[in-house]
């Protein structure tokens, strides 16, 4: 896989699925999230933000479990792209 255009389709993937989170539809922002997820484990595998997205998991794990949509929608759209942007 060629790493520069998959961040950017990541990205993409990641912002659909936190507009799904936060017009509250579970259902399909489940089914992208698990494939953002797959991507993003992919991706970051040898990467240095690895640390730094490893870090957000229990953040965004703990918000998935309270169903706080809102602010597992933000940790998608704004801080898991920032982090892919940098390293790209």
């Amino acid at each position: 896989m060629n790493e520069n255009v998959e961040i950017p389709m990541l990205i993409n993937d990641l912002i659909i699925t936190s507009k799904h989170l936060r017009l509250g539809e579970e259902a399909q922002a489940s089914k992208h999230l698990r494939m953002c997820l797959d991507k993003l484990e992919t991706l970051i595998s040898t990467d240095m933000g690895k640390s730094r997205i490893a870090s957000l998991l229990p953040q965004m794990l703990s918000a998935h479990e309270r169903s706080d949509w809102l602010s597992l929608a933000d940790y998608l759209e704004f801080e898991i792209p920032d982090i892919l942007t940098n390293i790209s």
